[in-house]
């Protein structure tokens, strides 16, 4: 039988937590395929490939960047469904199941709710989370949503959609890149972008992905050097004008306090 779904994680050098992102999808309920990809290789991530036997995808464009390393992922991937998989974060053993049970072929992608871990501890709300909880407001009524107004708004004021848990649809976006203007918000911009299209968005409600915060990230380097900042002010003008975006993005900016907890 071939799989619906697949793990495509984008590797870039080495990290400490590559190996027990491995083995928790490994670990799933319902069989998914899994595969590494890479424009930076190194001795330990084939290694980890060889150990678990898992293909190991070498970038050879010479293209650089967080979206030339996603876009590569999503496209060496063969499978319907398809989850860009962080190579710092831990995926619950029901995540291949949930996903696939929840997607049909309207879906233009789904999500799911998630967990934070700082350091050893893991914290299920943060500040940063409730703000995100009181934007999927509609999704908490209704779980699958084909309005473009209602998939639209969760992302009008801030991304409330956490990036590792999302699986697109490839039949039904064949033609989706992630944007190469932007190396910070680049998945906000891209949910945005598929918002507007038709289909639906589906919400799966439960805490299937334990998404790791620490000061190594390529998250954290972005928000020290005001990088991110910048392209989030960037974007809510876009949405709402130089005004009141520049005056939404204030606000927002207070959850990146937490990535250096």
């Amino acid at each position: 039988m071939i799989n619906e779904h697949c793990f495509a994680i984008p590797v870039y050098k080495d990290s400490p937590f590559l190996e027990q992102c491995i083995t928790s999808i490994l670990q799933q309920n319902t069989k998914s395929d899994i595969i590494i990809c890479t424009s930076t290789p190194t001795f330990q991530n084939k290694q980890l490939a060889d150990k678990y036997n898992l293909p190991f995808i070498v970038n050879t464009t010479g293209d650089i960047g967080i979206a030339s390393d996603w876009n590569f992922a999503l496209n060496s991937a063969k499978t319907k469904f398809v989850t860009i998989t962080h190579q710092d974060d831990i995926y619950e053993p029901d995540f291949s199941q949930s996903v696939i049970q929840s997607m049909d072929n309207k879906t233009l992608m789904s999500f799911t709710n998630y967990a934070d871990i700082h350091g050893e501890s893991l914290k299920v709300w943060t500040v940063n989370k409730i703000i995100k909880t009181i934007l999927l407001f509609p999704f908490l009524i209704k779980k699958r949503i084909s309005f473009k107004f209602f998939k639209k708004s969760i992302l009008s004021i801030g991304n409330s959609i956490c990036c590792p848990s999302v699986t697109i649809n490839k039949e039904l976006l064949p033609d989706f890149r992630f944007s190469e203007t932007y190396s910070c918000i680049l998945d906000w911009y891209a949910w945005y972008e598929i918002a507007q299209k038709n289909g639906s968005f589906v919400f799966i409600n439960k805490r299937l992905v334990k998404h790791r915060i620490h000061q190594d990230s390529e998250t954290s380097n972005q928000i020290k050097i005001g990088k991110r900042r910048d392209e989030e002010e960037t974007m809510l003008i876009q949405i709402w004008g130089k005004l009141l975006g520049k005056a939404i993005a204030k606000v927002y900016q207070l959850g990146q306090l937490e990535n250096n907890v």
